[in-house]
């Protein structure tokens, strides 16, 4: 039997590690991410009263139901997500490296990218968390290594499999669409074809989008989901961003004036406070970008850059430069209409601009071995072992106070008393808050005050929840029961709510 790892396609072999590692994390979760409540929640509805319902709780319910589904083979439904992000890391994997394929088929450069993309720190930080943008991200990258391959080979089946991903996508996040829409347009500038045949496929690209979009609305129709309802409550999420962030009055104006600059000065530069947003906003947007690809690969692709290394040939680069270019306007557009953005909604922009990594450290070994620098290799060997162990290992705080609270909870209080919390993993293993999704991050006075004597009361001890506490209008309605991990690294504060002879 050959057992030569070199006749099998590495892509298999770098499916079966994500795999390993997969398992890995499952068999070590620890306390679920705050997002995961809302997953666990809409799972356990779907479950309980169908995908109708699982939407109408929650509009982005894909990622919840493929829970739900996996958990009812008897896994608890944290477990069953993970299992749910290992199938997804697979494809996403699968598809990384089927790309750098179709940018050079060379055996070195696939181990190489097999090992970028299993060791790449700010994705594989994500592998232990429930969050539905793993679904997107894998998804996504399947439907650029599709189009590739249609533009290469004209297949029909390409064009289905592309837009199929896209749209499964947008029910990950809606942003799929904007790939959907306006990526085939590269094909305008395959030079491998001629001017009529480029316009050809992208007739016939659209037809398949057209055609199954409309066959989706239809089944969904039949399902009895109501799409164009969905769509307004995604829309009416970010209406209060869009009514009221787009001009500044006078007051708001002269306030920002004197917050940034100095009285004088504001004076004359108040008339560019939109500009100094909008700069500021592009540069919140460039360092998410860094922050996504993250420090060690950054050093890769500016020695690449130097190098001349950052480029590939055109029939990969103007399809990945469509792909980056509509990231970059999705990611602009978010951050000017929300004034946020989390560095997790620029992986998918960062992994392929990771693309060009392994190339880059081929050269460079290629290089070193022509040079005989033998210490070039054992370098580049430290480098991928740190992005391993940055990958896998948290150097973060240790969670476990949260487990020892919610011991002490279900040791310590009666099973008939009521919980308040501002913590999604003491309300749900308590079992005490019916809407464990619900929890907001910071407890409110009406929360507290509301509650009965005897109710237990469970702070982490956010910032704004310590000044709540020590509020005049709290302090006295509170009776301190214990503080995890102890009493001088408070982070969880439990109390009982007691009776105040002052009138509330």
């Amino acid at each position: 039997m050959n057992l030569d790892w070199r006749q099998h396609d590495i892509r298999w072999i770098a499916v079966s590690a994500s795999l390993v590692l997969s398992i890995f994390t499952l068999l070590l979760q620890e306390i679920p991410n705050s997002d995961a409540y809302t997953y666990a929640r809409t799972a356990e509805i779907f479950l309980a009263d169908g995908v109708v319902a699982a939407y109408q709780h929650y509009s982005w319910a894909t990622y919840s139901i493929l829970i739900g589904i996996v958990s009812a083979t008897g896994l608890d439904v944290f477990s069953a997500g993970l299992f749910v992000n290992a199938m997804f890391y697979a494809i996403l994997v699968y598809a990384f490296l089927s790309i750098v394929k179709e940018i050079n088929d060379s055996e070195p450069l696939l181990v190489i990218a097999a090992i970028c993309i299993l060791v790449y720190p700010q994705l594989n930080e994500y592998r232990d968390l429930l969050i539905r943008d793993i679904g997107f991200w894998a998804l996504s990258l399947t439907a650029l290594w599709q189009y590739l391959l249609y533009a290469k080979m004209q297949l029909t089946r390409s064009a289905i499999t592309f837009c199929a991903c896209l749209l499964l996508a947008a029910s990950f996040r809606a942003e799929a669409l904007a790939y959907l829409v306006f990526a085939p347009l590269a094909l305008l500038f395959d030079t491998r074809l001629k001017t009529s045949a480029r316009k050809i496929l992208l007739f016939r690209m659209y037809a398949i989008v057209v055609s199954l979009s409309i066959g989706l609305l239809l089944f969904l129709a039949l399902m009895g989901l109501n799409v164009a309802q969905l769509f307004i409550e995604f829309a009416s999420i970010y209406e209060p961003f869009i009514s009221g962030n787009f001009t500044l009055n006078d007051e708001e104006r002269a306030l920002l004036g004197s917050l940034l600059f100095t009285e004088y000065a504001a004076t004359f530069s108040r008339e560019y406070i939109e500009v100094f947003l909008l700069a500021g906003m592009i540069s919140i947007l460039l360092a998410n970008l860094f922050s996504g690809v993250g420090g060690p690969y950054l050093i890769i692709l500016i020695i690449g850059l130097f190098k001349n290394q950052l480029r590939f040939n055109r029939d990969v680069a103007i399809p990945v430069a469509f792909f980056l270019c509509i990231n970059f306007l999705i990611l602009l557009s978010f951050i000017i209409v929300t004034r946020y953005l989390s560095s997790r909604y620029a992986i998918l922009m960062c992994i392929l601009l990771v693309l060009v990594v392994p190339e880059i450290v081929l050269h460079i070994l290629d290089s070193a071995k022509v040079s005989g620098r033998k210490s070039i290799a054992y370098i580049v060997a430290f480098f991928f072992s740190y992005c391993a162990i940055d990958s896998y290992y948290s150097f973060g705080e240790s969670k476990s106070y949260v487990n020892d609270s919610i011991e002490w909870i279900a040791v310590n209080t009666n099973d008939s008393s009521a919980l308040v919390t501002n913590n999604h993993a003491i309300a749900y293993f308590s079992g005490k808050v019916e809407d464990y999704d619900l929890v907001q991050r910071n407890l409110t006075e009406e929360e507290i005050l509301s509650s009965e004597v005897g109710d237990t009361i469970v702070a982490e001890l956010t910032f704004e929840t310590k000044k709540l506490l020590e509020s005049n209008a709290i302090t006295d309605k509170l009776k301190v029961l214990a503080y995890f991990p102890d009493t001088q690294a408070q982070r969880i504060a439990i109390f009982e709510r007691v009776y105040s002879s002052t009138s509330e």
